[in-house]
């Protein structure tokens, strides 16, 4: 999504909070201009949008002539820790949002929240406001904990005053949430039905502490079954109580090495709460319960029922623990007495066995439902990155089977990484007989580890070198070759064949050649030129360039390539078109009768 079309989805947000508050003093007296109003209304959302009830808004104090931080509120983390938030916004006009916040706008910022720091903010005209800081500069000398947040509609970025800042007050800490955070966030909940993190939460990691887990013991002997070998592994039954604390404590970050998070609305959770309420003691029996992989176990005595372990990460019933969280908080104390009471969930608890082993058994105790290989890589940094990428174009990276839920805008198409992947490995790395094995259905290795298989290929698709604009200009020509050739239908679904995975790895060498004859005192990267067109609308010059590799296909004779050894033939085309002199007036010169003019 583009950050304009995006800006349009949140500009019309502001506007109905303004409608919704009609009667709101700030809004009537405070603010005589739109675009006034519509900053008041950012802070709003933004509360909002994270979850913070209404009563916070009474302590906003922008519009005040005050021109430092907006909001201060104080809230619980999960383990019930007292932090104070300091609010700092700016609101943009659809002119500004792609320029980077000033650093006059940071000096302010970092200076206003120095002065918090140090005590000497001066009151407000609010009393509320007031009432807040005052209490904010008791928490501090308390030694406790203050998150600073700059938010703006605009793009964010860190400079050395920041760094220095959060170096110098740790552990009070600086953020900035700019409109791509937002426009993540905004994603990954509206269109991909999952909570984002929240910057207005202080969430612990469970991998990175010690946690306690109660488990039931109705006998003096045991309750639970242990295995020694290879790794520790112990199967418990727990009551609902845990999971829920589990899940208050560390939400979705209980599933950072899970293949699936949660699906927040399904008809799976709606069965599962249906048992959870109507009929609890039955739940064990209808459930498979939840796998967790642990750094290390204690000795656990057959006689506690209480232990501490490190490292715990949930790989499998997220959908588990999340129905089980909704229904026991919406619960009157009663219910879930009633919960506790009859609901038993099996808990399997595995020793970790490293990286490598532990993907394994993810993937392993995730076989009951399908799961393609590209899904057990969906939490890999390159992925994470790829997508985030993507969110700053019309084209979002799935790198997750079916993880966009929600109604995607009308100008964003969703393009899964397996085609991602396949076109990237013919156009920019110029690998045609993986690609072609690929594409005969043979051997799926895109998503398959060179450490499983010797000739996977994920660690050479996926790297840190791998960028999403690359990636965007293969998938553009994928789709203009699909687009512009005539062919016989196939049942392959990523709809390419053969010759279709040359007209990729070639269409590179013979367009950089065009570009360095019509392109003489500037060439531009080739990848930025062929984007450029294709954003234009303009792709009459990359059709015609895809005409002259047909010519010179036919010219060799190679149309139908299913008739030559593939490595003898990759070998042969390079060679050729390596060699290929071209002639732009030729090229200019090709007439086109229709959009489809290339017969395979």
């Amino acid at each position: 999504m583009l950050t304009k079309d995006f800006y349009e989805i949140i500009d019309q947000e502001l506007s109905d909070i303004i409608e919704k508050y009609p009667d709101d003093e700030m809004i009537k007296k405070h603010h005589k201009s739109r675009d006034n109003q519509k900053g008041y209304a950012l802070l709003i959302w933004f509360l909002e949008f994270y979850g913070k009830k209404t009563k916070d808004v009474s302590y906003i104090t922008d519009g005040y002539g005050d021109n430092s931080c907006d909001i201060i509120f104080d809230t619980k983390d999960s383990r019930g820790n007292v932090i104070y938030y300091v609010i700092q916004s700016k609101w943009n006009t659809k002119n500004n949002i792609v320029n980077h916040i000033g650093s006059t706008e940071i000096g302010y910022a970092l200076s206003d929240f120095t002065t918090i720091l140090r005590g000497n903010k001066e009151p407000t005209k609010n009393s509320k406001f007031n009432t807040k800081l005052s209490e904010l500069l008791e928490h501090i000398k308390n030694n406790g904990l203050v998150k600073f947040i700059f938010l703006s509609l605009c793009q964010g970025k860190i400079n050395e005053n920041v760094i220095s800042f959060n170096q110098e007050f740790k552990p009070h800490e600086l953020k900035f949430i700019d409109i791509n955070r937002i426009k993540h966030d905004y994603i990954e909940r509206e269109y991909k039905k999952i909570k984002p993190s929240n910057p207005l939460e202080h969430t612990y990691k469970p991998e990175d502490i010690q946690i306690e887990l109660e488990v039931i013991r109705r006998k003096t002997n045991g309750d639970f079954i242990k295995v020694n070998k290879p790794f520790d592994a112990y199967i418990f039954l727990v009551k609902p109580a845990i999971i829920f604390e589990l899940f208050e404590e560390f939400s979705f970050n209980l599933f950072f090495k899970n293949v699936r998070n949660p699906i927040i609305n399904s008809s799976i959770n709606q069965q599962m709460e249906t048992t959870i309420i109507d009929n609890p003691a039955f739940f064990w029996y209808y459930n498979n319960g939840i796998t967790a992989i642990v750094d290390s176990f204690p000795e656990i005595s057959k006689l506690a029922n209480k232990f501490k372990v490190y490292g715990f990460q949930i790989i499998n019933g997220a959908q588990t623990v999340y129905t089980i969280h909704s229904a026991y908080k919406n619960a009157s104390p009663i219910e879930r007495e009633k919960m506790d009471d009859k609901i038993l969930i099996t808990l399997r608890l595995l020793e970790s066995g490293g990286k490598d082993i532990d993907l394994q058994i993810t993937r392993y105790t995730n076989s009951q439902n399908p799961i393609s290989n590209r899904d057990f890589h969906t939490n890999d940094e390159v992925q994470i990155r790829l997508q985030q990428e993507s969110f700053k174009t019309k084209f979002w990276y799935e790198k997750r089977e079916g993880e966009f839920r929600g109604e995607i805008p009308k100008n964003v198409e969703i393009i899964p990484n397996n085609i991602c992947a396949v076109a990237y490995l013919a156009y920019e790395l110029q690998d045609s007989i993986s690609s072609t094995i690929f594409v005969n259905n043979e051997r799926d290795l895109l998503f398959v580890s060179n450490k499983e298989h010797p000739d996977g290929l994920y660690e050479k698709i996926f790297n840190e070198n791998t960028k999403f604009e690359d990636i965007l200009c293969s998938v553009y020509l994928y789709y203009l070759i699909n687009k512009s050739i005539k062919r016989k239908p196939t049942n392959y679904d990523i709809g390419i064949t053969n010759n279709l995975i040359y007209y990729l790895v070639f269409f590179k060498i013979i367009f950089s050649k065009y570009l360095e004859k019509t392109k003489v005192n500037h060439i531009p990267p080739t990848n930025k030129e062929v984007i450029k067109l294709f954003n234009s609308g303009d792709t009459v010059i990359l059709v015609k360039i895809l005409y002259l590799i047909r010519s010179n296909l036919h010219e060799k004779e190679l149309t139908n390539t299913t008739k030559y050894d593939v490595y003898s033939i990759d070998e042969m085309l390079k060679e050729h078109f390596e060699k290929v002199e071209i002639n732009v007036k030729d090229i200019d010169n090709i007439g086109l009768s229709d959009n489809s003019i290339i017969i395979v």
